[in-house]
């Protein structure tokens, strides 16, 4: 018989029947090795969680400096315990909680909200409008101390995003979220290469850096000269953004 074959009759002759399922289960193969090396070359998700929908009440002490912190007191602490956990605080969307907290710096607060965390790190979305004062003994202020100069390589992330709201937050496919987290305000956070040391970034003079002053930044491997500082539990990391310069391709 000859290998012509007509569309319409039941059977291809054999030696194209046998070449086509050859060729049909080269091509699965290849589909499957394309797929698992796909899925195992992404980068793997964080271990990061935001509370969506799920509101919480929270009684701490508003802490309006460098960034927005809901200070909430750690029962049983002892000794050298920190007394505190922190919570950095943020406003709905890409907005920093600043106009949230205005005259309630060192006060005692009752607020609800949802919770955004990853390991070492928490924060809270402050639903607007709900943070009360209440009647407390003013708070003794913690104070900072510099553990001095430092200088590490790795990220600029908003802390939002990081900690949890976006997965991942970080990297070159989240740059623009980011960017446009820091000029809303949200807290800046420098990740090391490591991904283990992270630290809030603060200016020369301690205070909150400005909104679009990492920009350039974001998102990109970068190498960090400032003043390790620590703050209760939290370490800080005081830079001039000024001399910030990116770190050349290769290098670590």
């Amino acid at each position: 018989m000859s290998d012509f074959y007509v569309g319409y009759l039941p059977h291809a002759p054999r030696p194209q029947a046998t070449f086509i399922r050859r060729v049909v289960v080269v091509l699965g193969l290849l589909l499957v090795t394309s797929a698992l090396v796909l899925v195992f070359g992404q980068m793997p998700f964080d271990n990061s969680a935001f509370e969506y929908g799920k509101l919480h009440t929270f009684e701490g002490i508003v802490e309006a400096q460098p960034y927005p912190t809901l200070l909430v007191e750690r029962p049983g602490a002892i000794g050298r315990e920190e007394k505190y956990s922190r919570y950095l605080m943020v406003a709905p969307g890409k907005h920093a909680a600043d106009d949230l907290v205005a005259g309630l710096d060192g006060k005692q607060v009752r607020l609800q909200g949802q919770l955004i965390y990853r390991e070492g790190g928490t924060m809270i979305e402050v639903v607007r409008g709900s943070i009360g004062s209440v009647d407390a003994v003013p708070a003794t202020k913690e104070s900072i101390r510099d553990l001095g100069p430092v200088i590490v390589t790795g990220e600029i992330v908003d802390s939002k995003c990081y900690l949890g709201v976006m997965n991942p937050g970080r990297g070159k496919v989240h740059r623009d979220c980011a960017a446009r987290c820091l000029s809303g305000g949200i807290t800046p956070i420098f990740v090391s290469s490591n991904g283990g040391d992270r630290y809030l970034l603060v200016g020369p003079d301690g205070a909150a850096i400005g909104r679009d002053a990492l920009r350039e930044f974001v998102a990109e491997p970068i190498t960090v000269r400032g003043e390790l500082l620590q703050k209760g539990e939290k370490p800080l990391l005081r830079i001039d953004t000024r001399k910030l310069r990116h770190t050349p391709a290769g290098s670590k």
